[in-house]
């Protein structure tokens, strides 16, 4: 299975940002019709645990990012989690295809609330809530040097 096998309508890769989503990706985006904004994530055997069943890690990861974006784009500032809670309601196998749909619920000069869930074709995965500290305005990033360029030869 290559990794943008089967990617449904509509959503189009990000780009990986790190050696994380390098890694853990791809990962996918789509804006609907109503402004929702839809995160996407193939289920490739790289993402499974000794069970054979997508790691819960990675689950949490992917609804943490996309969590962080819908806090992105309500409050147009960047953000890191301050707290994160989320709720396993089943998982998911090879092949699967999830979502996320995540939700800002509110926030002010320094914070941002977020509600979230994953789910896939069959059946809900995770909720989850997370509290996002929003970032100065104009903060520059530092850039990180990419595995190839800190490996030692």
């Amino acid at each position: 299975m290559s990794d943008a096998a089967e990617v449904p309508p509509g959503f189009v890769a990000l780009p990986a940002r790190g050696g994380f989503t390098e890694r853990n990706g791809p990962w996918f985006e789509k804006t609907e019709t109503d402004g929702r904004v839809l995160r996407g994530l193939r289920i490739l055997p790289r993402h499974l645990n000794a069970l054979g069943i997508v790691h819960g890690g990675l689950l949490t990861a992917f609804l943490d990012a996309a969590m962080g974006a819908a806090a992105w784009r309500a409050s147009g500032r960047r953000c890191v989690t301050l707290s994160l809670s989320v709720d396993f309601l089943s998982h998911g196998r090879p092949g699967d295809w999830i979502e996320a749909e995540c939700t800002c619920t509110g926030f002010d000069s320094q914070v941002a609330h977020v509600n979230g869930r994953l789910y896939g074709r069959r059946h809900s995965i995770m909720t989850g809530q997370g509290l996002f500290a929003l970032l100065r305005p104009g903060r520059a990033l530092k850039a990180l040097p990419s595995d190839s360029e800190t490996s030692q030869d």
